[in-house]
């Protein structure tokens, strides 16, 4: 069978989200088409006590919600791990998604913080490593739990990821030594796709899993990224499973232009910068800002540029953007909030029951279900979208996203 899944988010409890409550999550699983949800931040007390509270086991290690059981969640957090390496003058300091079986695993976990004497007290904790040999004990001693507990570098290619520009690692077995087979996937993240990293060595022979990371249950960002396994059945076990043997269908990513951390630069504002700085061909070859003279923040294309290459098979992927920005943009309406925009967005569903399904239809079944509710502008603008016809200018850097631009002029339908 196959699952759609989203498994990396946060809740109100990490640095920077509001309020999100998980019935409304819920809400825009169902409209998305998502089957199983990340719950994000079940490590920190307050959210391991909420979700216990608010959610039941459903005897496949997967849990909905008490009042509500249409949608399904898998207990997840982010974790940052932080280590000295002798090779390195800084710290390497790496984001990874865990997934948690049962709460007895969380518990277990938090039992682990305690005895390394590691806070617990924000949504994404900290776990600070000495040297190379204690972040791998700590690894082993996590994973030793629970055998199905799964460990996953986070949005790999981005600043903040594993081997992201502030890191400059050269291999993965830099960081996780022995550890390193227990690895069997990574998160694309927002700025980078499979097509990208397919051509490097060592993170080219693993999964490549997409989730939204998410910090809203909006419906611009529950699922704005996901991933379709192929599942023996409804369970946590098979979900883990699939991962592990890499049985990806698809993973559904923003095109990598419109990621945050795309291009190398520096925005507007930063530094005494006075206009964005960015390069659309080769950064400097020293790194430093023309501008500032301060070193820029690397982009995941030019940090891919510095990695081994090495091609492997492309897992199968696509490009897209949430229906509800696609919307927003046919309307020249920059709130995706708007009124007008969520209750054309809601008759579109109405046709399709799920935005995963409208994005899987042909493009006559979706001109034939939308030509009596929806603008040309609006339909044009969907049927673009769905063959790729859209870009990003500028691009995504230093934490800006892309600026959308659809060519909706160009599609020819038969109305």
């Amino acid at each position: 069978m196959q699952l759609c899944v989203d498994l990396h988010s946060h809740s109100g409890y990490a640095g920077g989200v509001g309020d999100i409550q998980l019935n409304d999550i819920v809400n825009t699983m169902s409209y998305k088409g998502i089957d199983v949800f990340g719950t994000g931040d079940c490590l920190y007390p307050k959210r391991t006590h909420e979700l216990y509270q608010e959610l039941k086991y459903d005897n496949n290690q997967l849990y909905r919600l008490k009042k509500d059981d249409k949608q399904s969640f898998l207990l997840q957090t982010e974790v940052i791990f932080s280590v000295k390496l002798e090779a390195y003058t800084h710290k390497i300091v790496a984001h990874h998604i865990i997934f948690f079986p049962n709460f007895k695993a969380i518990e277990q976990m938090s039992k682990l913080m305690n005895k390394w004497q590691q806070k617990n007290t924000i949504g994404r904790p900290f776990i600070v490593c000495r040297s190379q040999i204690e972040l791998e004990d700590r690894l082993f001693e996590i994973q030793s739990i629970d055998s199905m507990i799964e460990i996953i570098p986070a949005h790999i290619m981005t600043p903040e990821g594993l081997m992201g520009g502030k890191n400059k690692l050269t291999s993965m077995k830099e960081f996780y030594g022995n550890f390193l087979p227990n690895i069997h996937a990574i998160e694309t993240g927002l700025s980078a796709d499979p097509a990208m990293l397919s051509k490097l060595d060592g993170i080219n022979l693993l999964a490549m899993l997409s989730f939204s990371d998410c910090h809203s249950a909006a419906l611009n960002r529950v699922g704005r990224e996901f991933t379709v396994l192929e599942c023996k059945d409804y369970s946590y076990a098979s979900i883990i499973e699939s991962i592990r043997q890499k049985r990806i269908i698809y993973t559904a990513e923003f095109n990598p232009a419109e990621g945050r951390y795309y291009l190398t630069g520096h925005r507007a504002g930063k530094n005494n910068h006075i206009e964005d700085t960015y390069f659309l061909n080769d950064a400097p070859h020293d790194l430093i800002c023309p501008i500032c003279n301060k070193k820029l923040i690397i982009g995941v294309r030019d940090r891919c540029k510095m990695l081994k290459q090495s091609c492997a098979p492309k897992q199968n992927f696509i490009h897209l953007i949430p229906l509800i920005d696609v919307l927003a943009y046919a309307n020249g309406i920059k709130s995706v909030n708007s009124k007008r925009v969520i209750t054309k967005y809601k008759e579109i569903i109405k046709h399709f029951a799920t935005e995963i399904n409208l994005w899987q239809s042909t493009d006559n079944i979706i001109e034939n279900s939308l030509k009596e509710i929806c603008s040309n502008d609006e339909l044009y603008s969907i049927i673009a979208v769905k063959n790729q016809k859209f870009t990003y200018n500028p691009p995504g850097f230093d934490g800006l996203y892309g600026k959308l631009e659809i060519n909706n002029k160009g599609v020819a339908l038969c109305l």
